[in-house]
């Protein structure tokens, strides 16, 4: 089934740091409780119940770090769903630069992330665990999310009638490092994995499925406005020329 084209508002997006609270609407951000400068066994845990010793005292397990949602009993077609782990091999996107018009107040070259696809995963949470790129790393990952409205005056297919279209107004932006991972809630629209710098991030990902394509996955592509804005710092050398 080809994806749907939604009309978009014209947006810019300010990502925020990616936050356990700030993305629990969405979803779960998972990072260490422990600073990357840990190498011994703390002498005094985290004060939570959620955290353990293991191990014999050489690891800590951190309990219920992401929860993994599988709701395909509900799904119309009743196919059996089973756990998946698939790895994505993400590169770098390119970046809309914009020249200064002497109006925004922006300086020269700001770069912009274009946001034309969103996805959900209707009855499954899917997680992305990057590999291999470390906290300092400088290449950013961005976490493009919208919540779903609940009442579309006009909703355009019968599947997103049930469960309702992104609302694009209250779209969010979210950067992460190597050192976080996240899950996107059941049913969470959500951008395909967007890597910013100059490295590729490959990211192990885990999730439900059954192999019927509207039930795993939905998308709606959209027209032109929604655009996140994309800091120097984290825009990448190729995108600095």
């Amino acid at each position: 089934m080809a994806p749907l084209t939604l009309s978009s508002p014209s947006i810019e997006i300010h990502p925020l740091p990616l936050t356990q609270s700030a993305f629990a609407p969405f979803g779960t951000a998972v990072s260490s409780p422990l600073p990357s400068s840990t190498r011994t066994f703390p002498a005094h845990l985290p004060n939570t119940p959620d955290i353990i010793p293991a191990n014999q005292k050489t690891a800590l397990k951190c309990l219920n770090a992401s929860p993994m949602v599988n709701n395909y009993a509900s799904a119309p077609s009743k196919v059996k769903e089973e756990a998946v782990m698939n790895m994505f091999c993400c590169f770098p996107r390119s970046l809309r630069r914009q020249k200064n018009t002497g109006m925004t107040g922006r300086g020269d070259g700001a770069r912009f992330f274009d946001v034309r696809i969103l996805e959900r995963h209707p009855y499954t949470t899917q997680t992305f665990i990057p590999l291999g790129v470390p906290p300092e790393n400088q290449t950013r990952y961005l976490v493009i999310v919208a919540p779903t409205l609940s009442s579309p005056s006009n909703p355009p297919m019968a599947l997103l009638k049930e469960m309702g279209p992104p609302d694009l107004r209250n779209l969010q932006a979210f950067w992460a490092h190597g050192g976080q991972a996240v899950t996107y809630g059941a049913g969470t629209w959500h951008a395909p994995m967007v890597v910013v710098g100059d490295a590729r991030i490959d990211f192990l990902v885990v999730q439900w499925a059954n192999g019927v394509q509207e039930e795993d996955c939905q998308e709606v592509e959209l027209e032109e406005g929604v655009s996140v804005v994309v800091e120097e710092e984290y825009a990448g050398e190729k995108a600095k020329l």
